[in-house]
């Protein structure tokens, strides 16, 4: 699982950096960005269906480019991820759970700006687990059992802006998992399978510094 994950890390490389079609004799440019806001997330298989784990996401991010219509982009950010199963009180239902996965993630993405006033990009998404947490019963977090996450989690991300002036955006960002975060515990339970995958939406706003 590494060396696919190096492999996907070497092709987002050769996609995002800038070709040699472009014009070198142009200054590259830097621009410096703050980012915060929040996360709501979901794990594909765990049977639960919805973006219903909300948490905290917050980073700084380098614009690196030649021409105001493209450049490369390269963050690090704070992201709670995970899933939370809300109950159906009305049906008698008052099971839930919630499972927190904290991740330092580090996009790479090429952008493109169609009008100056907003942006978008794609790219490949290397997460470093930080932490794993579960909560069955209401009593807070506590470290996760039974399931062990993979060190890092291989994705990819679609980003989208847009700037209401010179210095502030907002920005949203889908990433999925590209490959599984968990090989299927020795005793699986209902919720798990052999393709648990986090999946993010992250609201941002971002604040430009140069």
């Amino acid at each position: 699982m590494v060396r696919i994950g190096l492999a996907l890390t070497i092709l987002g490389l050769a996609f995002v950096l800038p070709s040699g079609s472009q014009a070198q004799d142009d200054p590259l440019r830097f621009t410096a960005r703050l980012h915060g806001g929040f996360s709501a997330t979901q794990v594909h298989g765990d049977q639960i269906s919805g973006f219903n784990k909300f948490g905290l996401s917050a980073g700084a991010s380098l614009d690196i480019r030649r021409t105001p219509r493209q450049g490369v982009q390269w963050g690090i950010f704070y992201t709670q991820k995970g899933s939370r199963r809300v109950p159906d009180t009305k049906n008698g239902d008052f099971n839930s759970w919630r499972y927190r996965f904290t991740y330092i993630d580090l996009p790479l993405t090429k952008v493109w700006n169609p009008d100056p006033t907003w942006w978008w990009g794609i790219g490949l998404q290397p997460s470093l687990l930080v932490s794993g947490e579960e909560d069955f019963y209401g009593n807070g977090y506590s470290e996760l059992t039974y399931l062990e996450l993979n060190p890092i989690d291989w994705g990819g991300v679609l980003q989208a802006g847009y700037a209401w002036d010179e210095r502030k955006a907002i920005e949203v960002r889908l990433t999925q998992s590209l490959l599984p975060i968990s090989e299927r515990p020795d005793q699986p339970v209902q919720r798990w399978d052999n393709f648990m995958m986090n999946m993010a939406l992250q609201w941002l706003i971002t604040w430009k510094l140069g």
